[in-house]
């Protein structure tokens, strides 16, 4: 099973303010730490669309935004939404345009604002998400120091891991 983080954790988190409340964040979640600045995307080129990871939109972006012709902003959500990203974040406190937010709802993808710079956020984000997202596992063991070299005992629980320690400690 891949690891995933809930994008309401990533919310609470970061302290992201929802644009879109009506849109469920229940079953929602990302798989990858990495996020994407879709620069390219809004001129409308979708070949190698990262649409897994979370979509993030700074200053550029949306100064780009604002100069697109109303029909074409249409066509331009519809087709971005149409990849079912798991959110797009506004950063620096700036906000989507009303057309976008209506679009999101209609495909159910969230919106959010957030007052850290875009660099910050991307960093952090990805920070914290390659720590979330990273393999575990679990194994029962003891770890002794047997004259300055460290020696681990693995094994099933229950089986005398601590006992043999002990014992070798003696």
């Amino acid at each position: 099973m891949v690891n995933q983080v809930k994008l309401s954790q990533i919310v609470e988190r970061f302290d992201l303010k929802n644009l879109t409340p009506d849109v469920s964040l229940e079953d929602r979640a990302v798989g990858v730490p990495d996020t994407n600045r879709p620069a390219l995307q809004l001129t409308g080129f979708f070949e190698h669309f990262d649409s897994e990871r979370i979509q993030v939109i700074g200053n550029v972006e949306a100064a780009y935004i604002k100069q697109i012709p109303e029909e074409s902003i249409t066509q331009l959500c519809e087709k971005i939404f149409s990849f079912n990203i798991p959110c797009l974040v506004f950063c620096r406190g700036l906000e989507p345009i009303p057309q976008m937010l209506d679009i999101a709802e209609k495909n159910g993808v969230p919106i959010f604002t957030t007052e850290m710079t875009t660099s910050d956020f991307i960093a952090n984000s990805v920070r914290w998400l390659s720590e979330e997202l990273a393999p575990r596992i679990s194994i029962h063991g003891v770890l002794v120091d047997v004259y300055g070299e460290g020696v681990l005992i693995m094994g099933e629980s229950g089986i005398g891991k601590s006992e043999a320690a002990l014992e070798l400690i003696h």
